[in-house]
């Protein structure tokens, strides 16, 4: 496939076809890391990092220990007058 590099905003960008992004396994938002080397452009498929961060908890733990006291049950929110419809 031939193409050619194009304004975006104040940046570059080169249109993939679908065509290729299939043959490359990858779709429309997928994470691709970018290098050159020797004078070559690569785009390669990301890996797929883990976007929940590891905690020391989970939370069924949380949820283990809640009762209505810590849960804080018996406090009301009051709701701002501009939280409130008009009327």
């Amino acid at each position: 496939m031939q193409s050619e590099i194009k304004r975006w905003g104040n940046s570059a960008a080169v249109r993939l076809s679908s065509k290729i992004l299939a043959q490359a396994q990858l779709k429309v938002s997928s994470p691709i890391r970018i290098e050159v080397q020797s004078g070559k452009i690569l785009i390669e498929a990301a890996p797929q990092t883990q976007r929940q961060p590891k905690l020391p908890f989970s939370e069924a733990d949380l949820l283990n220990s809640l009762d209505a006291h810590s849960a804080h049950a018996d406090i009301l929110a009051q709701p701002s007058a501009t939280e409130l419809p008009n009327g």
